[in-house]
């Protein structure tokens, strides 16, 4: 057995002796060497029964050349597409059969491939991993199609600043090394690449002992070492391409290389990057190295932060980080910054190589050193948790140099003091000369036409036979998303027969239509590349908020030159859906699965019983997937009467975004869906949502190890205050999260949201815990709403806040599918399309005194209405 570390702490203290022993403890490995050369670590950890196996082939973009860029990870991709025993299908069948998860990942200097099984399992996992890995025949059917994915992949990635910004610093920072040309290659060397070539890299680099197996996970050593050899000790070693060492010399010069972003490039930011060379991570200068990269700008409290927060700089970055990027031959000192489009940059690499070099003079507090080290350590146990997670972090150091890098890395982090930064900092960066880099704003289009493209255009128009539509017009992307909405799905059912809805959407899909039966209608969408969605899925928690008693939906992903067929093929499925017995039974047995989990399941048991005890009458929340007993009654009849009545155009919203002229768009909606059809002019029937009498606690046993909590209220907010509202609950969110689940730790999950439904607002703090903490967290909830509702925010918590709000909602709407949802959520609430895009400048003028008035408005009631379900 070899010990993961021997932890000898500069300063002795107690705390740090105690972390070191339970870290010692804990992380015990086992390594050894196949006899084809594969270096294998076992990581014995009885935490949870699940192991997983983390293969990193030693090899990546790094050993490609110009022209075969891209190759290692197109390889990636096809190794899931068959071997000379399974099929793709096979792979991830067997995969999912045996409960497990199967993924890779594609770095400069290595490969990674990923199981995670259940225990009992494992061996089943390991046996399609080490097919993948040796007998992968990158099947030539399916080599085209994984072509288009991965430049699919490509164009997703080109789209987003950071990878233009990372793609030119490596250009100048590696110029002329492999290490400058992107991992995913480019459009044209994917276009150009032959199977030949990736063949080629295959037979070369995907051999044992160009391979190391870290398994971690609940397993006996002994039993895990015969399994390895039984998996992967019969591929034969092969020849391996000498290793070419890469040096990089520092420029002479300080020189700030500029360029241009491209197409979507924000025009507010301007982003910057130095690299300094630093030595290999096998130097023992490594560690203290990392830990300088944290004190100079990986910490809240961070030298470069510190620096730009200062009244006199704080208008010349908004964000600057730090990091250090490695491989077996050199390592890069990155730090990157993001500025407003009229800071002087040239002032910024002034002031950074400034405070780069006082590192030499200024030696960093021993108590700071001691709390970073403790954190290394803790961190390293919380990232063990995730089994297959720890291993792909760790990949980096096994290609780089094996185990005994991840070994010995621990060990000596711990042997870094004060002045062992300062030394280093003296001998790397005193007069060291950094590549600089800096990429700005696309140069502004002056043509008329090319301008008047990049403005979003909007159209809302009722047709005769009441179909809401809206198009939005925007021509940068290719891909046109659709969303349609049917309103109050709940109240449309009926309470007798919730579910309903549930059954209905999976037939639409299923059961085909008049033109295409069955499995037609499916393949005609997929024979257009087309993206269809019709019903949540239950596996994939962060689609769950369309997931809403207010509607049902049809979300459809279709290339704009496929648009009018994509169309047409979503009005069959609206106006002629074949709703056969056949698919009505699959439906059913699919929906009333679905009910029965979730009557098993505490948390939506929870949920249920708080909105029964927040409503007098429950207009359907937490129902969506009705109950047995009345899912048992609905007849094909019910499904087909329901069909004629909620999708009907009185009661549809229909949303597209794409770059396609709004009135073509609307030229082909009136001929598709411009008819009579359904139950004309039907609409769900009206509903006032009244409040029960709060102030009450509701306690429900169910014998469960967790407890579920919610606490809430009934609130008032104007529509001017919605901004405003958006900000405060997220503030509130995350100090309930740092207060009462990072500080005291009572929660292992905690959130506040803020609803509204009809005019009726409410909001619900929802927690889980142990039975034993659930009075404590009662308390530490109210005692919470309390402070905020006597809450002074500082101008940087409020920006943080604003700035985080405004990067997820541009993440959620990354998606044409998703823009088309949201400006349908702003129709159903009776706005105008435009809404949601005034939404950014609304938040953007939220003010501390908005934040603050509304934290004591909302707040102002003790009378909660307490849930508890344990």
């Amino acid at each position: 057995m070899f010990n993961w570390m021997e932890c000898h702490l500069c300063y002795g203290e107690n705390q740090n002796n105690q972390i070191a022993s339970l870290f010692k403890e804990t992380q015990q490995a086992s390594v050894f060497y196949l006899d084809n050369g594969m270096e294998v670590i076992l990581i014995e950890n009885h935490a949870s029964p699940m192991i997983a196996a983390v293969t990193v082939v030693k090899t990546g973009s790094r050993n490609e050349d110009e022209a075969s860029n891209g190759s290692a990870h197109f390889l990636e991709h096809l190794l899931f597409n068959g071997t000379k025993t399974r099929t793709q299908k096979q792979i991830y069948d067997e995969m999912d059969f045996y409960g497990g998860y199967n993924n890779a990942h594609t770095g400069q200097d290595y490969t990674n491939y990923m199981i995670l099984m259940p225990k009992e399992y494992i061996a089943q996992g390991m046996d399609i991993q080490a097919d993948m890995l040796f007998n992968s025949t990158l099947p030539d059917e399916k080599f085209e199609k994984e072509r288009g994915i991965v430049i699919e992949e490509i164009g997703k990635d080109a789209d987003q600043p950071e990878y233009q910004v990372d793609n030119h610093f490596h250009r100048i920072f590696y110029a002329g090394t492999p290490y400058e040309r992107p991992i995913l290659g480019t459009v044209s060397t994917i276009t150009h690449l032959k199977r030949e070539r990736v063949w080629e890299y295959y037979q070369t680099w995907y051999v044992p002992n160009n391979m190391i197996l870290m398994v971690i996970g609940d397993f006996s050593t002994p039993e895990m070492v015969k399994l390895v050899k039984e998996k992967y000790g019969s591929y034969p070693a092969g020849p391996i391409p000498e290793h070419k060492t890469i040096a990089l010399n520092p420029p002479v010069k300080l020189q700030l290389v500029t360029a241009n972003g491209m197409d979507n490039f924000p025009k507010n930011r301007q982003y910057l990057t130095l690299g300094y060379v630093l030595p290999p991570p096998v130097s023992d200068d490594f560690q203290a190295l990392v830990l300088l990269s944290e004190f100079l700008g990986n910490r809240k409290d961070a030298i470069l932060k510190t620096l730009f927060n200062q009244e006199q700089y704080k208008d010349l970055v908004d964000t600057i980080d730090t990091c250090i990027d490695f491989n077996r031959d050199f390592s890069t000192l990155k730090i990157s910054a993001e500025l407003p489009v009229s800071a002087n940059a040239g002032r910024v690499v002034e002031l950074i190589v400034q405070a780069v070099q006082g590192l030499t003079k200024n030696v960093i507090p021993a108590s700071e050193v001691e709390s970073t080290l403790i954190a290394h350590v803790t961190h390293e146990l919380y990232l063990q948790e995730s089994l297959h997670y720890y291993g792909m972090m760790k990949s980096g150091y096994l290609a780089a140099g094996g185990y005994t890098l991840l070994r010995n890395y621990m060990d000596g982090l711990m042997r870094v003091t004060p002045a062992s930064i300062q030394k280093i900092a003296e001998k790397y960066l005193k007069i060291q000369t950094p590549v600089v880099t800096l990429i700005s704003p696309p140069v502004e289009k002056t043509a008329a036409p090319l301008k008047a493209q990049s403005v979003n255009q909007y159209k809302m128009e009722i047709l005769k036979n009441g179909l809401t539509v809206v198009v939005k017009e925007c021509y940068d992307s290719r891909v046109a998303g659709i969303h349609l909405l049917a309103k109050e799905r709940s109240l449309s059912e009926g309470k007798e027969k919730w579910g309903m809805a549930e059954i209905l959407q999976r037939m639409l899909i299923d059961g085909g239509t008049a033109a295409h039966p069955d499995d037609a209608l499916y393949q005609a969408f997929n024979s257009i590349g087309a993206e269809i969605k019709v019903c949540d899925d239950p596996s994939v928690p962060f689609d769950d908020y369309y997931h809403n008693p207010r509607f049902a939906y049809i979300r459809l992903k279709v290339i704009d030159t496929f648009f009018e067929k994509g169309l047409k093929l979503l009005s069959e499925m609206i106006l002629q859906p074949s709703l056969t017995e056949k698919a009505f039974a699959e439906a059913k047995k699919d929906v009333m699965s679905l009910s029965a989990n979730a009557e098993m399941s505490t948390s939506k048991i929870a949920e249920r019983i708080f909105y029964e005890n927040l409503f007098k009458e429950n207009p359907g929340f937490s129902w969506l997937f009705g109950d047995m007993k009345h899912l048992e009654q609905i007849q094909l009849k019910d499904v087909q009467n329901f069909h004629h009545k909620f999708y009907n155009p009185a009661n549809l919203i229909l949303v597209i975004s794409a770059n396609i002229p709004v009135e073509k768009a609307l030229l082909l909606v009136r001929e598709y869906l411009g008819g009579d059809w359904g139950e004309m002019g039907w609409q769900p029937p009206a509903f006032t949502p009244q409040f029960k009498s709060l102030g009450t606690r509701i306690r429900e046993k169910m014998g469960k190890q967790q407890s579920y909590i919610s606490v809430a209220n009934v609130c008032e907010v104007g529509e001017e205050d919605q901004p405003a509202l958006s900000v405060m609950e997220a503030i509130f969110g995350d100090r309930l999260a740092f207060n009462l689940r990072e500080k005291q730790g009572l929660a292992y999950s905690i959130g506040v949201s803020f609803n509204k439904y009809k005019g009726a607002q409410w909001y619900r703090i929802s927690m889980g815990t142990r039975p034993e903490n659930t009075e404590r967290a009662i308390n530490g909830i109210c005692k919470e709403i309390h402070s905020m509702r006597e809450a002074k925010i500082e101008e940087p918590e409020l920006q943080k806040t604003i700035n985080a709000i405004l990067g997820r909602r541009g993440m959620r709407r990354l998606d044409r599918v998703n823009q088309s949802y949201y400006i349908s959520m702003k129709v159903l609430d009776g706005k105008g399309p435009e809404a949601d895009d005034q939404e950014i400048e609304k938040l953007k003028k939220v003010t501390i005194q908005d934040v603050e008035r509304l934290a004591r408005q909302v707040f102002q009631n003790d009378n909660y209405l307490i849930v508890i379900v344990e």
